[in-house]
């Protein structure tokens, strides 16, 4: 006699949760995203070249092309930073003269009652970056580590993700079968949901802040230190939810400040609009595909990072999102 319906149904449902729940605690979650995010634009890619090159060779033409891409990005990344420790001695003088201007205008902007946070020169930062390393060292040995393991994983995610748009689903499986690809599928969804939602969420929020200093500030002949880093930073922080558009908002006001207080101020009241957009496009675009508020999205992220760390803080939507996806699915909401 064979194994229940409803008992092969709720074992699926264990695997799944023990997944979700593991992958973190075994540092798989960068492989987890890589693949994910590879098969989700592998698949929402194909279509648009199937119509080009034909159905048999659709899915290949955008293998090759993302594989092209993460290979060039990569090296040109790695010939970039060899340039800039052979070659870019001049450049980096530079950078250190326009950082020593920037703290100094910082602290002669700022009110005398409010406290000193930042050092008075680069070679200040520079002292105080290696007294933390040499206290912290063995830690910071360990994140090297971290993360010359979790770019390994990233890469056998993408190559994991790749393959598995390859398989085309069989007609033929058993129930159980059926039971965890439905599993992996509401994952998946979720996944799509929340990541290209941030994408575009990201997107929006660069463009308003690269308006801002490319556009608005230089017709008033205001020009921002690191401008075009700065909008760069503002799209890569900001496809981490909540946290991102924080770290890059503070490089952007302490940017502001070193041309002065006013400068700052608008940058801060600016930025505190574009955060508030961010809400409604939350709203908008996240919630209206999971149907989650603002409020339950920040809320499964405090308690995600409290259990998890920086990567619970980052699961945290997907997972949440997942969440709901198998409780709609089961009309328990």
């Amino acid at each position: 006699m064979g194994v229940p319906e409803i008992w092969l149904k709720a074992i699926s449902y264990l695997l799944m949760f023990l997944f979700v729940t593991l992958i973190i605690p075994l540092h798989l979650f960068p492989c987890f995203l890589a693949s994910f995010l590879a098969y989700e634009s592998i698949t929402s890619l194909t279509p648009y070249f199937e119509r080009l090159v034909g159905s048999n060779w659709g899915r290949w033409v955008v293998i090759t092309l993302i594989t092209f891409f993460v290979v060039f990005s990569m090296t040109l990344g790695i010939l970039s930073v060899v340039s800039f420790l052979t070659s870019d001695v001049q450049r980096s003088m530079d950078i250190i003269a326009e950082t020593n201007r920037i703290f100094s205008d910082v602290k002669n902007h700022l009110p005398d009652y409010l406290p000193s946070f930042l050092p008075d020169s680069a070679e200040e930062l520079k002292d105080q970056i290696f007294t933390l390393v040499e206290s912290n060292f063995i830690m910071l040995r360990n994140m090297g580590r971290s993360f010359l393991h979790g770019l390994i994983t990233i890469f056998i995610g993408l190559i994991i993700g790749g393959i598995i748009s390859l398989h085309k689903p069989s007609s033929s499986n058993t129930y159980f079968i059926q039971q965890l690809l439905e599993r992996l599928y509401y994952l998946s969804e979720a996944f799509r949901n929340i990541v290209f939602a941030q994408i575009k969420i990201s997107i929006v929020n660069t463009f308003l802040t690269g308006m801002l200093i490319l556009v608005l500030f230089p017709l008033f002949n205001v020009h921002l230190p690191f401008g075009k880093t700065l909008i760069v930073n503002t799209f890569i922080f900001g496809l981490l939810p909540s946290v991102g558009n924080l770290i890059s908002n503070i490089m952007i006001i302490i940017s502001g400040l070193s041309l002065s207080l006013g400068i700052g101020s608008i940058m801060m009241i600016y930025l505190i609009l574009i955060h508030k957009l961010e809400y409604f496009l939350n709203a908008e675009i996240v919630g209206s595909r999971i149907n989650a508020k603002s409020w339950e999205l920040l809320l499964a992220m405090l308690l995600f990072q409290a259990i998890f760390g920086l990567e619970g803080l980052i699961a945290a939507p997907i997972y949440y999102a997942y969440l709901k996806t198998e409780l709609r699915a089961q009309k328990l909401i």
